[in-house]
């Protein structure tokens, strides 16, 4: 489903700030994989997604969507194909605009759009019952601008609107990194759901070490732009934080020495 072979990614080359996003990376997903990803700040794992959505040009590698080179296709033209979830309430709806009608531009996404009349009777039927799954009583207030939702609320509509056209790749980017911890807990469950029901390919970021253990199926840990341990299916089951800290306590150590050593 997804393949990164060898990707290298530099900021500011060449100059006192130039800093090393990602430093050979290679990753292999299959369909219906669940990768949870942690690491220390500037680990790389935001760098990671950008890269994946196109966001930002890798330096050198190959990506690979399904059977498809997308390395040097901008964002938009990989839109159909990943969908995305940000930290930021804020970031992934239009708060000017209702609920339907931000549900509207989210199931057009990378299609082309003809000018038509409003939003029709059955494709409010559908976002009718799409936002009753969420258990939030949004069906009821689909004329309603985002703008007054809660964090919690907008973010549980992102999560709806990212899965609505079944991406290929969802991204998840801390998406409840800037909620209290009932909603987080909230986004969280739905996100399993989600996922869960549409059979989606998913990449989660996130600092919460119990949540990447909780979630998904397989686990990257991170640092300074590599990715230093995996945990598979049969091993995540059983690991804990304490089994995490430790790995990345040891894998640090050993990048430190290698660095001495070169």
């Amino acid at each position: 489903m997804l393949s990164l072979t060898d990707i290298h990614k530099t900021f500011f080359a060449g100059t006192v700030n130039q800093r090393l996003a990602l430093q050979g990376i290679n990753l292999e997903l299959e369909a219906g994989d669940f990768v949870t990803i942690i690491g220390s700040n500037g680990a790389g794992k935001s760098t990671l997604l950008n890269v994946i959505a196109g966001t930002i040009p890798v330096d050198q590698g190959q990506i690979r969507i399904r059977d498809r080179v997308v390395t040097k296709l901008p964002e938009h033209r990989r839109a159909t194909g990943i969908a995305r979830v940000f930290q930021d309430p804020q970031a992934g709806t239009s708060p000017h605009m209702t609920i339907e009608e931000n549900l509207s531009v989210a199931l057009t996404r990378g299609r082309r759009r003809w000018l038509r009349p409003g939003i029709s009777r059955s494709r409010r039927q559908r976002f009718r019952e799409e936002l009753a799954t969420l258990g939030l009583g949004l069906e009821n207030r689909m004329g309603h601008r985002v703008g007054l939702l809660s964090g919690g609320q907008r973010q549980a509509v992102s999560l709806l609107m990212a899965s609505f056209t079944r991406p290929d790749i969802l991204l998840l980017d801390e998406h409840t990194a800037a909620l209290d911890p009932e909603r987080a807990e909230l986004v969280l469950t739905l996100t399993q759901r989600v996922i869960a029901e549409s059979g989606l390919t998913a990449l989660m970021v996130t600092h919460n070490m119990e949540h990447a253990l909780r979630l998904g199926n397989r686990l990257l840990m991170m640092h300074e732009g590599r990715i230093i341990h995996q945990l598979g299916p049969a091993e995540k089951p059983e690991a804990t934080v304490d089994d995490l800290l430790g790995l990345f306590t040891s894998a640090k150590g050993m990048l430190s020495d290698r660095t001495l050593l070169n």
